[in-house]
């Protein structure tokens, strides 16, 4: 019916349609700009945030390069602190692990891995940070706790790794029998390109001559 209005009637119409509906149009574009505002602002602020997490990353790594062991754990801690929600954080803590390891100091070692499975989003990093809990434990003659550790899977593409170590804690239990399975059901999971497969083979192989 549009086309029988006048000039008149159509331009009444519209005034009409812009008052009925104005205000929420303006409204509706006024919060589409804020949203597009506030979207860009957060990504700006991502991105200046791994910027930042990057370089001081790298500046750890040099200082662990030439053995500034003070320097690379003030800068892992302030990863830690001040840039958590970044993956660089996460690697911070896997580097302190891995020194409290070498160190023997497993309390330090699992405490740092502990916080990467409480801040991590990934579910890969939570899973590696499980199994080297799990590894520690057995170092500490603890296969039990270790066990308990494993209990929880966050990614299943970590499940042949998973068993593998579980087989490594029933072996620590000497339940043979548990332990071979475990290897077992490892090597059937585990490609037979993975670097670690002649290693897991080798575990299987020693319990199978030892029942012999």
């Amino acid at each position: 019916m549009t086309e029988y209005l006048t000039e008149q009637e159509q331009i009444q119409q519209l005034k009409n349609w812009i008052k009925q509906y104005g205000m929420t149009i303006i409204a509706g574009i006024i919060i589409a700009l804020l949203l597009a505002a506030g979207w860009r602002y957060w990504q700006n602020y991502q991105n200046r945030l791994l910027t930042h997490a990057s370089l001081l990353y790298d500046q750890m790594l040099t200082s662990r390069a030439q053995n500034n062991t003070e320097s690379a754990t003030l800068q892992a801690a302030k990863l830690k602190s001040d840039y958590k929600s970044t993956p660089y954080a996460k690697m911070a803590a896997f580097l302190l692990a891995r020194e409290a390891t070498l160190k023997k100091n497993y309390p330090e070692a699992i405490n740092q891995l502990n916080w990467v499975i409480d801040n991590s989003h990934q579910t890969a990093m939570r899973e590696i940070a499980r199994i080297r809990i799990a590894r520690i434990l057995i170092a500490e003659k603890n296969p039990d706790a270790a066990l308990s550790t494993l209990k929880k899977l966050d990614d299943k593409s970590f499940i042949g790794l998973v068993d593998e170590v579980r087989g490594d804690a029933l072996s620590a239990k000497e339940d043979a029998s548990a332990a071979r399975k475990a290897y077992q059901l490892a090597l059937s999971e585990i490609p037979d390109a993975e670097v670690n497969r002649p290693i897991l083979q080798m575990k299987y192989d020693n319990l199978a001559v030892a029942k012999n």
